[in-house]
């Protein structure tokens, strides 16, 4: 029996971009859906990620504002979500 190691993912230009992407995707879907649980942790998870694209693309400035830029219209979704929902709650 023998163990196979998975190669680390490269979060080098695009594919640093594909991977926030991906995981924008998820955490739009978890906010249209109202699942908080899964909110919370893409939200966990995207500070990783965000992490391992900058060290990643420390000398590709455009990547990183561009996959930043992206990442910060779905969190501008996602406060306003969480706005509407305390404004709904005190209304009640």
């Amino acid at each position: 029996m023998s163990i196979q190691l998975v190669p680390n993912p490269d979060y080098c230009g695009e594919a640093g971009i594909c991977a926030m992407r991906a995981l924008q995707r998820e955490l739009s879907k978890a906010l249209q859906q109202e699942d908080w649980e899964k909110v919370r942790h893409l939200d966990r998870i995207c500070v990783l990620l965000i992490d391992r694209v900058i060290s990643a693309n420390r000398d590709d400035k455009s990547t990183l504002v561009r996959a930043l830029s992206e990442l910060k219209g779905v969190y501008a979704g996602l406060i306003a979500e969480c706005q509407r929902e305390v404004t709904l709650l005190h209304a009640t």
